[in-house]
């Protein structure tokens, strides 16, 4: 009886003292006799207790270690006074049958707009009608203008805001308040109000793109499920966390993360205006929804940055708004407690066992993954910090003991490993790719890749082989899988997660998913092997053309001429299914090795050797000839790549509205063994300009000779020489050191350039986002400015101009290449010209030519 109350009293004892201690604070020494709480556990010290000493390793007590166990802690706030966890909400189930009398009204108002889009078109043919504006060809409709599609004459709805629909409404004025709008990709979304929902795939949707991706009508008519309270029978997937289940408004939707956890897909959306920030839920299993507000009625989000889920718990950074973590109960959707923290801005956050990774502005704090008691808002230090390598990342992801943080300009690889008490520690690795979304499971890495630093951009999903990743030293290098399109558009999204071998990705205000298995990918095979093409010039497959060039009468349309300066015989893949191989140069070329690569493919493929190729010549086949299936080996004989997916989505020239083409996609490289004084120079060219020829007339203003061969070679020959001149050493030392030769820093297209990084980034821009689509002039110049989707700007230089460049007399002309460089530089602005006032530049230009004019070095 003694020993049992004996027991009882320090079992008292203990739980009178459970709410004094603190949770352990690795950071902190402790003194004797002090109490902490570490991993639900309450432990004391019996002596002088060092930072870092923590418990964790106590399974029975010893005179060995400072810390002896006490009891079992006990929640400081039980968990049933907590604030409640919030209701969820039943989504109906769908039904399979549309109401018939709604099934007519879609038609009868799809015809209506396939009518109307008929009569655009043929106004955009009239010249009574169209006129043109900065180049592009634009009609008038009650006081809106509407740029015209260059390829498939629709008219274009601009984007005004997201909340004026005036625009549309104009075009298709036929229906009224009873439906509503939203933009998509240069065209139109609508739905019914009262019977109409957006389930693509499955639901009541019209919709008109003017880029030719739908029916030759340019309109669909999705009336698979037009009922009464459409909107709330839609199938459970994705589309069941969109802005408006959650009652936010579309046109002030952002969606800043996506995650998932057990049966749950989560979203934070935190809007820009009008309705409350918030968590929401969906789950999959029991088919409800769920809106977190806030961590109690009184305290409601006024912002979040980023979404984590770790093991049973949800993670919320809410700190740019409250400068707190909030932890909740995976399950049951209850609060539980915070992380109160102090960073520089916005949040992004990672979680394991063992840290809390939170990316501010200046660096990536790393935090101790110390639970918290029940209903505590809880003040942490940082216990070291991750310098960054390009800035704040986008996305943050745990490979082992490994952290990948991706980012717009680059990521890096961190070894968590090294890491030790309030050190900063450095990259493992900094050369990666720019990422801007990542989700990762036991096999693959998918990172959605970007080469957004060219005006060329392109995005694809690539997935990445953990294992290979590892075993590559942590480098990314040939993706398994890389997909460029989804669903005809190219690939976008800021978040991601692969949830039930389906992608799902997030914008601001649109949330897809995809089943992996219905990906078009470029595929890779490691340790593979197929028969290179080996195509003899006198004895092509009689599915093959051969013509020559230039020649004088231009048959082949100036149109048809594509040069890049890298590569002067240049491989194009015209579309999917045919491929045209041209030599551009007077040399008569032999034993030839030609390459393509995919924007952002680690490695070149090989597709074909070639035994001649004379000057001035295209040869055209199919690329079923080089390989039925598609299928290449890479350059370096690591594997092959197949392109067929990859193909099949593709057309041959992209557009403004979200579709990538081969001709914009691929890129292309070629070896021979000719020896040339000339090849050996254009082997010295670093400048990717893609160099092209139009037609087009610029507006009643404006006047253009028509092309001849002549003409066409001498723009070619003058912008060969620019290329070579701005890929030169003494171009880029001149330019690092400006001032130190001239006495003043550069100034070009309002901008001054005084330090290092502008340098290297305008000189960055210059050879590897540029491109030169040419007019011939009557006289003087073409003014520069944007042109599309393609790179660099307009270039129009007349007769009498390339006469002075050819005699030497270069200061007009590099006034004007001042202009088309600035205007690359800043090619998100309007058109500006500056009235051929960059003499900075000029100067530079015209120094860097006389120096190698005078040597002999340039190519023509």
């Amino acid at each position: 009886m003694r020993k049992k109350l004996l027991s009882m009293a320090i079992l008292l004892t203990a739980s009178s003292s459970l709410f004094a201690a603190e949770m352990y604070d690795p950071n902190k020494n402790y003194s004797t006799k002090e109490q902490v709480q570490f991993n639900g556990n309450i432990f004391e010290a019996q002596w002088w207790v060092n930072q870092n000493e923590s418990p964790a390793t106590i399974t029975q007590n010893t005179w060995e270690s400072p810390w002896v166990f006490i009891s079992t802690s006990e929640a400081i706030t039980p968990e049933d006074v907590l604030p409640l966890p919030p209701p969820a909400e039943v989504m109906p189930e769908i039904e399979q049958v549309s109401q018939v009398k709604y099934v007519q009204i879609m038609n009868k108002m799809a015809t209506q707009m396939v009518q109307r889009v008929s009569e655009l078109k043929k106004y955009a043919q009239d010249p009574d009608f169209y006129f043109f504006k900065d180049g592009k060809k634009f009609i008038k409709i009650n006081d809106i203008d509407y740029e015209i599609d260059a390829e498939h004459g629709t008219p274009i709805i601009s984007l005004r805001n997201w909340a004026d629909d005036s625009a549309t409404r104009n075009l298709f004025s036929f229906f009224d308040q009873d439906w509503e709008f939203s933009m998509y990709e240069g065209g139109a979304v609508v739905v019914n109000k009262t019977w109409g929902n957006y389930d693509w795939g499955n639901g009541c949707v019209l919709e008109y793109l003017p880029n030719g991706h739908l029916d030759s009508n340019y309109v669909l008519n999705e009336a698979f499920t037009c009922m009464d309270g459409s909107d709330k029978h839609e199938k459970p997937d994705a589309t069941s966390i969109a802005p408006y289940k959650f009652g936010v408004d579309v046109a002030h939707s952002n969606m800043v993360s996506i995650e998932q956890l057990g049966d749950k897909l989560i979203v934070a959306q935190s809007p820009s205006a009008g309705d409350s920030p918030m968590v929401g839920i969906y789950d999959t299993k029991a088919n409800t929804t769920t809106k977190i507000l806030g961590i109690s009625e009184a305290q409601p989000y006024k912002g979040l940055d980023d979404l984590r889920s770790h093991k049973s718990q949800l993670f919320v950074s809410a700190i740019s708004a409250h400068d707190r973590i909030d932890v909740f109960n995976g399950e049951t959707n209850q609060y539980q407690y915070s992380y109160a923290v102090q960073h520089n801005g916005s949040g992004k956050i990672a979680v394991n066992d063992q840290y809390i990774l939170v990316a501010d502005a200046d660096h990536i704090a790393v935090y101790h993954n110390t639970p918290a008691t029940l209903g505590e808002t809880k003040s942490i230090q940082p216990f070291a910090y991750l310098a960054y390598a390009h800035g704040r990342p986008f996305t943050l992801e745990f490979i082992g003991s490994k952290l990948l943080a991706g980012g717009s300009q680059g990521s890096a690889v961190y070894d968590l490993a090294a890491l030790s008490q309030n050190i900063t520690l450095q990259p493992m690795h900094k050369n990666l790719g720019a990422f801007e979304s990542m989700d990762a499971n036991d096999n693959y890495i998918f990172v959605k890749e970007n080469n957004g630093q060219h005006i060329d951009a392109t995005t694809r999903f690539a997935m990445y082989d953990i294992q290979q990743f590892i075993a590559n030293d942590y480098q990314f290098k040939d993706a398994a899988k890389a997909v460029y399109l989804l669903d005809n558009f190219w690939v976008s999204g800021h978040d991601l997660i692969v949830n039930n071998n389906e992608i799902i990705t997030l914008t601001p205000s649109i949330i897809e998913s995809v089943p992996l298995d219905k990906l078009d990918t470029l595929d890779f095979t490691p340790n593979a092997y197929v028969p290179t093409a080996q195509l003899e010039f006198d004895a092509l497959p009689q599915t093959a053309s051969v013509r020559k060039i230039l020649q004088d009468g231009l048959t082949e349309g100036s149109q048809s001429i594509s040069a890049k300066t890298d590569s002067l015989v240049n491989i194009r893949l015209l579309d999917r299914n045919t491929v045209e191989i041209t030599n551009f140069t007077g040399i008569d070329l032999s034993n030839l090795d030609l390459d393509i690569k995919a924007h952002s493919q680690y490695n070149w493929a090989r597709l074909a050797s070639l035994d001649k190729l004379p000057a001035y010549t295209r040869i055209t086949l199919p690329i079923t000839d080089l390989n039925i299936d598609k299928s290449f080996n890479t350059t370096d004989g690591s594997g092959v790549y197949n392109y067929t997916g990859m193909l099949s989505t593709l057309d041959g020239q992209g557009n403004t509205y979200g579709h990538y083409g081969t001709q914009h996609l691929i890129d292309s490289r070629f070896a021979t063994e000719t020896k040339h004084p000339l090849l050996d120079k254009l082997n010295k060219i670093t400048a990717t300009w893609d160099i092209s020829f139009t037609d087009m007339l610029l507006g009643s203003t404006n006047t253009e000779t028509p092309w001849d061969a002549n003409s066409i070679k001498r723009h070619i020959e003058l912008l060969t020489n620019v290329a070579y001149i701005v890929s030169s050493d003494s171009f880029k030392n001149k330019l690092m050191n400006y001032k130190e030769n001239y006495g003043h820093d550069l100034y070009l297209y309002g901008t001054t350039f005084k330090t290092k990084a502008q340098k290297e980034s305008l000189l960055n821009k210059t050879l590897n986002s540029n491109g030169f689509v040419n007019y011939r002039q009557t006289s003087g110049f073409q003014n520069t400015f944007g042109f599309g989707k393609s790179a660099g700007t307009v270039f129009g230089v007349s007769d009498k101009e390339l006469d002075k460049v050819e005699r030497g007399e270069m200061q007009d002309f590099a006034l004007y290449l001042g202009e088309q460089f600035g205007q690359n530089w800043y090619h998100d602005c309007p058109p500006k010209p500056c009235n051929w006032t960059e003499i900075h530049f000029a100067k530079l230009f015209v120094d860097v030519y006389n120096e190698l004019d005078k040597a002999g070095e340039l190519p023509y």
